[in-house]
């Protein structure tokens, strides 16, 4: 009786037994099989992870590498990110800025017609200032994205090809009227050097050489209004703007010492292809501008600054400045703030700059003083 129950408690172990044992191998094959898939998942993922990864650093390669600062926040409107241009453009690390909101920064933000100007470490610029809302999925607010994009050049050269536009205009008119005037005046002076050799009477005689030389001030400035209208062909030759600046100043030294006016120079080598007698010609006539605002006692700077793609003759003077109002009428022909002033010298100037496929810009503030920068398109030298 025992040995039977023994024998049955065995026979019913032997079939737990291979029941346990069936159901190990196909948990095992079943753990197997979950191995095998959550690694390849792991490699799935990692590679996910990976190109995640690509993708981050392309896309801050992008931010990066755009000349327009972008610049991310909070919904607190905090600092979170910005991009390298950024960095330039606001004159702040990024480490220094996260954190900070965006009004608090060393910004001085002034609105202009269109424009908005910004000043940036007593810089100023003009810009487009866009904002943009980031949103979670639930339209949340999650933060915002400020683009600001620097209009500086862009307006300078706008503002170029207007005054090129109305110099043109202005030059065929001007051609139109030299040719008019000329004619008679000639006649006028034939007359009166021939009246002046027939009078006897030195008073009289007098008079007749006043007229003539009257009449050749006049041919003067017809002269000047035709090279305006019909400007020389520059004969372009390899020069350095050092000394054709170092020129210049030579003129007016003996008027500079007289007047006890300090002179600032900054003057370094610097290769273009020029006419160096055009280019004195339009030195001189800012250096007259310069030194007729300042009268006695200024400071005269000059210096010549190299850029990456532009070399620039910069003519500075503590004089009386010109009005914001009137700054871009300065280069029309025959606009003059001076009493005795033709208003051709700068338009002359502008003209010559011109042929030098360069350009004229101005900075200037009442009673401070103007800054006359003329750019020359250029290349580094090797």
């Amino acid at each position: 009786m025992n040995t039977d129950k023994l024998n049955e408690a065995f026979h019913n172990f032997a079939i737990a037994s291979k029941s346990l044992e069936n159901y190990y191998q196909t948990l095992n094959k079943r753990v197997t099989y979950l191995t095998a898939e959550l690694e390849q998942k792991n490699k799935e993922l990692k590679k996910a992870l990976d190109e995640a990864e690509k993708n981050k650093e392309y896309l801050n390669a992008i931010l990066y590498s755009l000349e327009e600062a972008i610049i991310v926040t909070d919904q607190d409107d905090r600092i979170t990110m910005m991009n390298k241009y950024a960095e330039i453009f606001l004159g702040i690390k990024l480490i220094e800025a996260i954190g900070r909101r965006f009004e608090d920064l060393d910004l001085k933000i002034i609105q202009d017609n269109t424009d908005t100007l910004i000043t940036s470490k007593d810089v100023e610029y003009r810009v487009i200032i866009s904002r943009y809302d980031i949103r979670h999925t639930n339209n949340s607010l999650k933060g915002s994205v400020i683009l600001i994009k620097d209009i500086t050049r862009l307006r300078e050269l706008e503002q170029q090809q207007e005054r090129n536009q109305r110099l043109i205009a202005m030059g065929e008119m001007s051609a139109k009227i030299v040719h008019e005037i000329r004619n008679p005046l000639c006649s006028i002076s034939l007359y009166a050097s021939m009246l002046a050799n027939e009078l006897k009477d030195v008073s009289k005689r007098e008079l007749a050489n006043g007229i003539a030389t009257g009449i050749d001030n006049l041919n003067s400035i017809l002269n000047n209004m035709l090279y305006f209208a019909r400007p020389n062909k520059p004969v372009m030759k390899p020069l350095n703007l050092k000394d054709v600046a170092d020129n210049c100043i030579k003129m007016f030294l003996p008027l500079i010492e007289s007047r006890r006016i300090k002179i600032k120079r900054s003057l370094k080598d610097c290769l273009i292809n020029g006419d160096a007698e055009l280019l004195k010609q339009a030195i001189v006539n800012i250096i007259v501008n310069a030194l007729q605002a300042m009268h006695e006692e200024g400071i005269l700077s000059i210096s010549i600054i190299k850029e990456p793609a532009m070399h620039i003759v910069e003519i500075g003077d503590t004089g009386c400045g010109i009005d914001e109002n009137i700054l871009e009428k300065i280069f029309n022909p025959f606009f003059s703030t001076k009493d005795k002033g033709t208003g051709l010298g700068l338009a002359i100037a502008s003209t010559i700059m011109q042929a030098h496929s360069g350009y004229i810009k101005v900075k200037s503030k009442i009673n401070k003083g103007s800054i006359f920068s003329l750019c020359f398109p250029g290349k580094e030298e090797k």
